[in-house]
């Protein structure tokens, strides 16, 4: 499918589809095969080595696909061997996940220039450590998410509150 638009299809329905673990590159490989409308939103992810960096484009959603189904397309990609199942959606549903999808089209662009990191995981109240720059190891309550990429921690050294901004690439969820 062209990353340009996606739109309503009288009689099909823009669905969530759950796939089978890092299956998402196949079921687009099958669909394009099988003339079935599908988006995959893909964002470039960059792996740091002692030498060198090296780029790869993954899902944005691991696990998660987006097909325009009809029951009889439904039953073409289930031959796939692929999918797990799909999310269930209604006609009433349907154009908030088309605003969505048009969203994360324009994302995927940006993307495809300058990594990207989701964490969702990530939100107020929750517990993280640094894990990169001079902080790594500190234990921090996120105060707030600024935005995609920067969170705002919260830190408790000698009994006092110190509050950082981070990158969220440069935090994780606490096991603690």
């Amino acid at each position: 499918m062209s990353n340009t638009e996606i739109l309503h299809i009288d009689n099909q329905l823009w669905t969530p589809v759950r796939t089978k673990v890092k299956r998402e590159k196949k079921l687009a490989e099958y669909c394009l095969a099988n003339n079935i409308i599908h988006y995959l939103p893909l964002r470039l992810s960059i792996k740091r080595y002692d030498k060198k960096n090296v780029t790869f484009h993954v899902p944005m959603f691991p696990g998660y696909f987006f097909c325009n189904l009809s029951s009889e397309i439904f039953k073409l990609l289930l031959k796939s061997h692929n999918v797990l199942y799909r999310v269930d959606m209604d006609t009433g549903t349907e154009p908030q996940l088309i605003n969505e999808l048009n969203a994360l089209i324009i994302l995927e662009k940006i993307s495809a220039e300058k990594e990207i990191i989701i964490k969702p995981e990530i939100v107020q109240g929750k517990k993280v450590t640094v894990t990169t720059g001079p902080l790594t190891g500190v234990l921090g309550i996120i105060k707030r998410r600024k935005n995609k990429e920067a969170v705002t921690i919260n830190i408790e050294i000698l009994g006092q509150s110190v509050t950082v901004e981070s990158d969220i690439g440069d935090i994780e969820l606490s096991k603690d």
